[in-house]
């Protein structure tokens, strides 16, 4: 019988230590490719000269890792940009840059969190350095965009979500077919309006709350009541409310279009596997503003939401069963 060989300790420390190093490099590569792109885009002389900045920093990490590679006799591999970065590039293209501006700060403080963590990247100032991008980069005018489509994401997850339980919930406690598309659309509905008042008593509140201050102080500062700045509450009030509204709607109506749809005996099972999928998509889309890896953040997204789902599934089977 053979024996299986334990593999080397020191073998697979210098493994490790390949990967991390190659690991740092290619990011570092990566993010000189992302700031050259956004230089190529920009139109204010200052800003392009900040990106071409940022692109030769980041050729300089680069190259400290290269350095390190090539004294333990390793190869360079041929860079080529990951899907991530070429997504940014090609959404700085399409929308501008500050719409990927949130996704590239998430990035720089990643990086920054990875390198507390190694030494040699300590003591070179590589740490130090990647949190002077992330602020640079939060100084950025027109990154409002780029959070407009972090909520604007979550805002449908949480119709997607929500509806997808409930209709879950009502399935479980043994209801028709046509009961459960019923409490679908009443759930998309219901949640819709919900969030658009919310919304809208939160712009009001933070505008109402702003102009009391400034009515308070306005003698202070020897202003007239005529003199005062004004905002206008009900109309950015109604346009939030209008965004929350739809945004929730978009989402929810996913887990109800299979019982729109399909036969009844096939709506509930279309119904999971569409939300699930669903779920991957918006995990992929949230990845352009946390960091992590495409696979991961779609599995996660699914996982966190099939468990919700499943809770309620079993509440309302419980509840069918006690009464009756």
């Amino acid at each position: 019988m053979t024996i299986p060989v334990k593999p080397n300790a020191e073998s697979d420390a210098k493994a490790r230590e390949h990967a991390r190093l190659l690991s740092n490099w290619r990011a570092e590569q990566d993010s000189a490719v992302l700031y050259d792109a956004l230089a190529d885009l920009e139109t204010d002389a200052g800003q392009r000269k900040v990106c071409r900045d940022l692109a030769a920093a980041e050729r300089t990490h680069a190259l400290f890792w290269q350095q390190r590679l090539l004294a333990l006799g390793h190869h360079i591999p041929q860079f080529r940009p990951r899907w991530r970065t070429r997504l940014l590039i090609q959404f700085a293209r399409w929308f501008g840059i500050g719409f990927v501006v949130p996704s590239i700060t998430v990035r720089e403080m990643r990086d920054r969190d990875d390198y507390e963590r190694q030494d040699d990247a300590q003591a070179a100032g590589l740490a130090r350095e990647e949190q002077g991008h992330a602020a640079i980069m939060r100084t950025r005018t027109g990154a409002g965009f780029g959070n407009n489509l972090r909520a604007a994401v979550l805002g449908a997850n949480d119709g997607l979500a929500s509806n997808f339980c409930l209709m879950m919930g009502v399935a479980g406690g043994g209801a028709r077919t046509s009961t459960i598309l019923l409490t679908g659309v009443a759930g998309l509905i219901g949640g819709a309006c919900s969030m658009a008042l919310g919304e809208w008593l939160s712009v009001t509140n933070a505008h109402e709350l702003a102009e009391s201050q400034l009515d308070a102080k306005a003698p202070k500062l020897g202003l007239q009541p005529a003199q005062q700045p004004h905002g206008a509450p009900f109309g950015d009030a109604s346009s939030a409310a209008a965004l929350s509204f739809f945004l929730f709607a978009l989402g929810a109506m996913v887990p109800l279009l299979p019982f729109c749809v399909l036969p009844a005996h096939f709506a509930i099972l279309g119904s999971i596997t569409l939300a699930l999928a669903a779920l991957f998509a918006i995990g992929l889309a949230t990845t352009l503003f946390n960091g992590r890896s495409a696979v991961f953040s779609g599995l996660r997204q699914i996982a966190i939401g099939a468990c919700a789902a499943a809770v309620t599934y079993l509440a309302g089977r419980a509840f069918g069963a006690l009464s009756g």
